[in-house]
């Protein structure tokens, strides 16, 4: 991770928490760190890391369907809100080389062309994470290469 990301992360901490001590930080696990170990997480273990990520910035309502092979395909991964802010964000989560599949595209475009805020997130994504989750409260938005489905 970058020196300005890893400053990012301790702006983003101490906004949230207030300034962490060794002990305190150490309670925290550095989120600058799970960079490096992510890129070897599998979907699952992305999606989780991120959950308690969004936990800690106050997204109390989260939804995940517990299993997906018996829903109707392509509906993201997890829904996240924010009372505070009072705001939803989709969000589909994939390794660094995982595929979007024609449902998921579909879902995903619908869902952004109607207002909605929508991410497709991969462990390298971890600083946009933070930015749309912390305080910072940038607006989700999929990546500018994501291709929409033909009509």
């Amino acid at each position: 991770m970058s020196e300005a990301d890893e400053e990012l992360y301790r702006r983003l901490l101490a906004e949230r928490y207030g300034p962490l001590g060794r002990l305190e930080a150490e309670r925290f696990p550095a989120i600058h760190a799970s960079v490096e170990r992510a890129a070897g997480v599998n979907e699952e273990q992305w999606r989780r890391q991120v959950r308690e990520i969004a936990a800690r910035y106050g997204w109390r309502l989260q939804y995940h369907t517990a299993d997906s092979r018996r829903s109707d395909p392509g509906w993201p991964d997890e829904v996240f809100g924010h009372l505070g802010q009072r705001r939803t964000l989709f969000v589909e989560f994939k390794t660094d080389s995982g595929r979007i599949r024609p449902a998921q595209r579909e879902w995903l475009a619908h869902l952004a062309d109607s207002g909605f805020e929508v991410a497709v997130w991969r462990p390298r994504d971890l600083p946009t994470v933070l930015q749309v989750l912390g305080p910072a409260w940038q607006r989700a938005a999929l990546p500018t290469n994501f291709r929409r489905p033909i009509p």
